[in-house]
């Protein structure tokens, strides 16, 4: 495809305006003045290229539990709202909540996701690859058990099945190992699962220090905190997701740092299930790899990846009292370019020559967005967070409300809307 008359954020994410980019065979292959006209050709007046989110930490399929239990205290939310309508969740649910969630992702403009719930891989396999979106699958293991060896029971099993669909894991839909959280563990387990992961050199995707009640529970259990735990049973020497970190310490971050952890963070569940704010200036003062996820729906309510930097730049200047920190490079890079890295994909998340073509468009004419003297600023501030047009891989899969893998209204029919 050709796109011309582009304005776009560059590999700096500072805008730039170019009079084409051209993509073959799912790859940017030139971006300026000469490119060669193609049939299937876009003018891009008038729109804000960017590179497409990656959402660092989602449950998909929640979808179907859209805003379930509002209001309620972390524990009743789960137990009351959650819990009881997971268990009576089937493999055909899975496939629509998931094949829903890749809707509302390109709605968007996010092309992918690391996407960990608690069954079903395949059906969460099968709904990405009908949709066209990319995704880093997992399964979270719950262990109270102390038994071991723990490879011997059906969790190992059917991952190795879930490895064996996904392919060489090099493709647009990859398997990671998960543990749901070191509170819903034993160390038997957690240590069998990185095991797993390093066997398979993939990632670990786990949940960290959500709560204060959680990260203290820890301590007091095992004397160390969840990531130091998880550092001892082997977690972080393979490429490590942790989502939330709302409660680390100094201490945490150093070895967050240390070991390459992506934080990925999750603020606008930790707002409204009232875990806290984390403090994204001290995790990057650490030299942790901050990213952005939007969590499940049903303690979000959508999947805006927009809003989720958004509220990190201004979460970071209210609690900080300085406007200056959270720069808008900042907090787009962590809903971009950190997250696709936290995939293990080094190929996406810039608009640069010989980077995968996942992008995403946003319009910069209408009356929330004019006049527009810089498209970074105009994208975080001004947006509402609806992309006009989403490609993946070169592919164009949505736009202005049409989508050209997915049956919208089948979709909306099997979900019950």
């Amino acid at each position: 495809m050709l796109l011309e008359n582009v304005t776009y954020l560059d590999e700096n994410f500072e805008t730039r305006k170019c009079e084409s980019i051209a993509v073959k065979n799912g790859v940017i292959t030139h971006i300026g003045a000469g490119a060669v006209n193609d049939p299937e050709s876009y003018d891009c007046t008038g729109l804000i290229a960017v590179p497409a989110f990656c959402s660092a930490h989602s449950h998909n399929a929640m979808v179907l539990l859209r805003g379930a239990g509002t209001d309620l205290p972390l524990s009743r939310w789960l137990n009351e709202a959650i819990f009881p309508r997971e268990a009576k969740l089937t493999g055909r649910d899975i496939y629509n909540g998931t094949l829903a969630a890749c809707a509302e992702m390109l709605k968007y403009g996010v092309a992918s996701s690391n996407d960990m719930y608690i069954v079903s891989g395949a059906d969460m396999i099968r709904a990405y690859r009908d949709a066209g979106i990319k995704a880093n699958v997992s399964v979270s293991v719950t262990c109270f058990d102390p038994s071991d060896p723990f490879e011997d029971r059906p969790e190992i099993a059917s991952y190795e099945e879930l490895f064996a669909l996904a392919g060489d894991n090099r493709g647009d839909i990859r398997v990671d190992c998960s543990v749901h959280a070191e509170y819903t563990n034993t160390e038997n387990s957690i240590r069998a699962i990185a095991r797993l992961a390093s066997r398979h050199a993939t990632g670990f995707h786990v949940h960290v220090s959500e709560t204060s009640s959680e990260h203290a529970s820890c301590i007091e259990r095992h004397g160390v905190t969840p990531t130091a735990l998880l550092e001892k049973c082997g977690v972080f020497e393979n490429r490590t997701i942790a989502a939330h970190c709302v409660y680390c310490s100094d201490e945490d971050y150093a070895l967050m740092a240390e070991k390459g952890v992506f934080m990925a963070s999750c603020p606008t569940s930790n707002l409204k299930l009232g875990s806290g704010i984390p403090e994204y200036m001290r995790a990057l003062g650490a030299g942790v790899r901050v990213c952005l996820g939007t969590d499940g729906v049903a303690s979000n309510n959508n999947l805006n990846m927009l809003k989720e930097a958004k509220l990190m730049a201004l979460l970071s200047k209210g609690l900080g009292r300085d406007p200056s920190v959270c720069r808008t490079n900042q907090a787009l890079y962590a809903a971009t370019r950190e997250g696709w890295l936290s995939q293990g994909r080094a190929e996406s998340g810039l608009i640069k020559e010989g980077m995968s073509a996942d992008l995403a468009f946003f319009r910069a004419d209408t009356v929330n967005t004019i006049p527009s003297s810089d498209a970074a600023d105009t994208l975080l501030y001004s947006c509402d967070g609806e992309a006009y047009m989403t490609v993946v891989g070169g592919k164009l899969l949505y736009k202005n409300g049409e989508y050209f893998t997915i049956d919208k209204e089948k979709l909306i029919y099997e979900i019950g809307g």
